[in-house]
């Protein structure tokens, strides 16, 4: 028996406490219940949901709060939420920071996948962003869910928007959907395009791999001062960023190349979105056999060597710059 085609949603608009795990995983399992018992299979809560995302400037690695509350695999939340994936039949994805079983000076920036089954799945932000690297480590391996609906790609924030070649390896994989978490800012940074840098990078990747994509966002501010709701920041955060919302459920469309099944720009406050998909509209064509020619026009072969070039030139500069033009 092949794959189901039809898989229900659900991307939620998360306002984190910032520091409050117990604040954020209560609701992580609330909203999953409210889904599961809409009938959702998949849902997926943003990047650094358990704790929020704002970094600590000017503070020690091991006093920042990621590192603070940076939790095993199979530690207490992970089996919390574990637990209401059994419970309630559903598939819950969520950012949490993670601490190294094997070196406790290392913490990733990690996506949790808890199963139906009581299976736990976890993937390291391959691409730290900006300021992330002050706290986090780099991962280095993909995470390709198997599932009734085939595989499905997992990914955070930066590594969807400007490196596509990891939901490419997906999609080449038989990726039919693929899970983002993010936290993207919005207004209040000078000269960041926002909406282009998220959402059009998004209609991109469905464009491009006619596949489709689920993407849970950060909306609000994270940092408040729950006794005062009008203060905002802390001694080491002054000025929190704002966070987008806009959680968003996009893929092929009959009548459009790209469409909008649940979320979008103009959702921005927290709240649950879901939608009903049916992934048979999932091509991905560039992965297929083309009829004039018998092979697909996705050519691996070719950017294997561009990639082996690129090392090179990168051995040879010692490190410095893959850009053979940007400035030492």
């Amino acid at each position: 028996m092949g794959y189901q085609d039809i898989v229900t949603v659900a991307v939620v608009n998360f306002r984190p406490f910032w520091g409050r795990k117990d604040r954020n995983l209560s609701r992580i399992v609330e909203y999953s219940k409210k889904a599961a018992a809409q009938g959702t299979d998949i849902i997926l809560f943003p990047e650094l949901a358990l704790t929020g995302f704002e970094n600590e400037k000017n503070v020690p690695w091991e006093e920042k709060m990621q590192v603070r509350e940076a939790e095993l695999i199979d530690g207490p939340s992970v089996t919390v939420v574990s637990k209401a994936a059994v419970e309630n039949q559903i598939i819950i994805v969520f950012g949490m920071p993670e601490l190294d079983l094997m070196d406790g000076r290392k913490v990733y920036n990690t996506a949790v996948v808890c199963g139906k089954d009581g299976s736990v799945q976890s993937y390291r932000k391959i691409h730290p962003a900006n300021d992330e690297s002050e706290w986090c480590n780099k991962g280095d391996s993909p995470l390709l869910l198997e599932t009734e609906w085939g595989p499905v790609g997992v990914g955070v924030c930066y590594d969807t928007y400007s490196f596509p070649e990891l939901l490419r390896y997906y999609a080449c994989k038989g990726a039919r959907l693929y899970l983002n978490i993010t936290a993207m800012l919005c207004e209040g940074v000078l000269g960041f395009d926002w909406k282009s840098n998220y959402y059009d990078t998004l209609r991109y990747a469905v464009i491009a791999n006619d596949i489709f994509v689920a993407s849970s966002n950060i909306a609000g501010i994270d940092v408040i001062q729950e006794d005062f709701c009008n203060a905002v920041g802390n001694e080491t955060v002054k000025s929190p960023m704002l966070f987008a919302g806009a959680s968003v459920i996009m893929g092929p469309g009959t009548f459009n190349k790209v469409h909008v099944y649940a979320g979008g720009l103009e959702n921005r406050e927290a709240g649950l979105f879901i939608s009903t998909l049916d992934l048979s509209g999932a091509s991905r064509m560039i992965y297929g056999k083309n009829p004039y020619t018998g092979v697909p026009d996705y050519r691996p072969d070719i950017y294997k060597k561009l990639c082996e070039d690129l090392i090179s030139s990168q051995q040879e500069k010692k490190g410095k710059n893959y850009c053979a033009n940007c400035l030492d």
